[in-house]
């Protein structure tokens, strides 16, 4: 599987965030994953709008079916138009879980290969966070929400979203 730093030149070059972000963590050496089931994270559950690598962001994870949270991000461009979507899992694997994620332009041809995808598996869940390897998910109250994505050398990504209104996506708020 591909891993986050054959990322960092794709999204070094989007810019990332300088906003406050929640820490990210990742594995010490001979880390393994701590127990957890999908129902530890239905927190993260909802749809979710604001800023992330300097233009509108867009996190939708859905209700768990069959031991799965799927997820969908877009990201758009300063100047308008989509730069980026991604297709996640966040699966339960061995008595853990693992977030699983494939990115895709425009067009939709991927980044990754047909039978690629870049994994992060669980480090922690701490009230409302969840530690994967490299990657944050932080649910703050019931209207916030930050994720944080380690990029290598060029740092942390972060994104800083709430609750999106019924009806409200980022075409909907490039508009107003």
């Amino acid at each position: 599987m591909l891993r986050v730093s054959t990322l960092v030149f794709a999204l070094f070059s989007c810019g990332a965030a300088t906003a406050a972000s929640p820490e990210v963590r990742t594995f010490q050496e001979n880390g393994a994953p701590p127990p957890a089931t999908i129902t530890d994270v239905a927190f993260l559950t909802g749809h979710w709008i604001g800023e992330g690598l300097g233009a509108c962001a867009e996190e939708v994870m859905s209700e768990s079916a069959g031991g799965q949270i799927m997820g969908i991000f877009r990201q758009m461009k300063p100047e308008g138009g989509v730069r980026f979507y991604e297709f996640y899992t966040i699966a339960e694997h061995e008595g853990s879980l693992v977030l699983r994620i494939k990115h895709f332009n425009p067009d939709m041809t991927g980044w990754e290969e047909k039978n690629e995808m870049v994994a992060f598996p669980l480090v922690a869940i701490e009230g409302t966070t969840a530690y994967f390897d490299g990657l944050t998910f932080s649910r703050i109250g019931k209207k916030r929400f930050a994720s944080a994505v380690n990029i290598g050398e060029q740092g942390v990504a972060s994104f800083d979203m709430r609750a999106a209104k019924h009806d409200e996506s980022c075409a909907s708020a490039a508009r107003s």
